[in-house]
């Protein structure tokens, strides 16, 4: 998820901790993967674990914290963590406080310890690793500060979040709502003009076809649970059709 290639890259929400599906994911093509620490059932052992299951299979390692939590964040990027996406960010200066925590100084706050994970313990020059901002766009303030917020230039990518959008516009859970599809085209057409990445859910392949035409290359294609319990449906209903043939 990083604007400077605009090379267009697909990825897996997580919420099941495991890191055989993360290395399964990576073999299957995906670039990135998002290890959910807001919505999942991560915690730190086996954040790492997962972490590593991606590197294992050269897929980036994207962590969602639950908020603005330095130490959080701090812990996150210390395990290998190729970049932390932010959530619930309302303005401005949630996004500015964003980018500041996953930098060094002078630039930001981020603490400098070498000797963890992300620094081989000692070995590797950790100051120098790219982290990427990933800040999701879901709350209508942030999205009336988007002019702002797009100005930053620590800021990767802005991850459009349709769910939350949809409550905040009052059609929740209704994903063609026109007020919705509205925004989201706005939103897009901001960034693309700032040539700043965006990235957003897709569930078919008419929305990437879509999305993709209007200028977002980052794809988020739904999430583990939900792949995994989809396709063992799919093999059961296929099965069916046969026995009932």
């Amino acid at each position: 998820m990083n604007r400077s290639d605009n090379v267009e890259v697909h990825g897996i929400w997580r919420i099941m901790p495991s890191a055989s599906i993360s290395e399964i994911i990576g073999q299957s093509g995906f670039q990135f993967q998002i290890l959910d620490c807001e919505h999942g059932a991560y915690d730190f052992r086996s954040l790492q674990d997962d972490i590593r299951g991606c590197h294992l299979v050269n897929c980036k390692a994207y962590v969602r914290v639950s908020g603005l939590n330095v130490v959080e964040v701090q812990r996150c990027l210390d395990l290998g963590a190729d970049g932390i996406v932010f959530p619930q960010l309302k303005n401005y200066s949630d996004f500015n406080t964003a980018t500041l925590m996953v930098q060094y100084p002078p630039y930001g706050i981020r603490g400098y310890n070498p000797f963890v994970p992300a620094g081989g313990y000692g070995f590797d020059n950790i100051h120098e690793k790219e982290i990427s901002c990933i800040g999701i766009l879901e709350t209508l303030s942030a999205v009336n500060d988007l002019d702002r917020i797009l100005s930053l230039d620590k800021l990767n990518t802005i991850y459009i979040g349709v769910y939350d959008l949809s409550a905040q516009l009052g059609c929740i859970g209704v994903m063609d709502s026109p007020k919705l599809l509205k925004l989201v085209d706005e939103i897009i057409d901001k960034c693309r003009k700032s040539s700043k990445q965006v990235s957003l859910m897709i569930n078919s392949e008419a929305d990437y076809q879509k999305y993709k035409s209007k200028g977002a290359t980052s794809f988020v294609h739904t999430i583990d649970s939900h792949q995994i319990k989809t396709a063992f449906k799919r093999l059961l209903s296929n099965l069916n059709q046969i026995s009932n043939g």
